[in-house]
């Protein structure tokens, strides 16, 4: 009926064993310690500290192992998040140079544009026929002699 709490006891009562003043609480806790050490299959209050300390030792080293292993994932978690965060941060600057470039070929193109509506009414202004080949004065596709623009062919 000791083995679930002996291994909590056996420290503890040592401890008891080792701090107390008075004799008779002393020899009380030591026989208390050794006849726990007994009912827990050891030969000695020594072994059964050592067996103890082992115990917790391996149970520590367990505890470690698994915290390792916890933060190797949660870094490995976090390596593929910043690798997918900067591959979406690449393809994004990527994204918006195309539509810069986008955006500057179509500005240049209306400007071109522009240029060129201009030199048209540039063009349509130094000439004395329009576009449909007829005088700008008298709306003829030949002048009269009262025409302004009349050349004299």
């Amino acid at each position: 009926s000791a083995a679930p709490f002996g291994p909590l006891l056996v420290p503890e009562l040592k401890k008891v064993a080792e701090n107390v003043q008075f004799d008779d609480i002393r020899d009380s806790a030591l026989a208390a310690l050794k006849a726990l050490t007994k009912a827990l299959g050891h030969s000695s209050v020594d072994e059964a500290v050592s067996a103890v300390m082992a115990d917790e030792a391996a149970r520590v080293e367990e505890e470690q192992r698994r915290i390792e292993e916890e933060r190797n994932a949660e870094l490995a978690r976090e390596e593929a998040h910043r690798v997918k965060e900067e591959e979406e941060r690449r393809m994004f600057k990527e994204a918006m140079e195309a539509q810069r470039l986008l955006d500057n070929l179509a500005a240049q193109q209306e400007e071109e544009k522009k240029q060129e509506e201009a030199k048209k009414r540039e063009k349509q202004k130094k000439s004395t026929k329009s576009t449909g080949g007829k005088c700008q004065g008298c709306g003829l596709k030949k002048c009269r002699k009262t025409c302004l623009f009349y050349a004299g062919n």
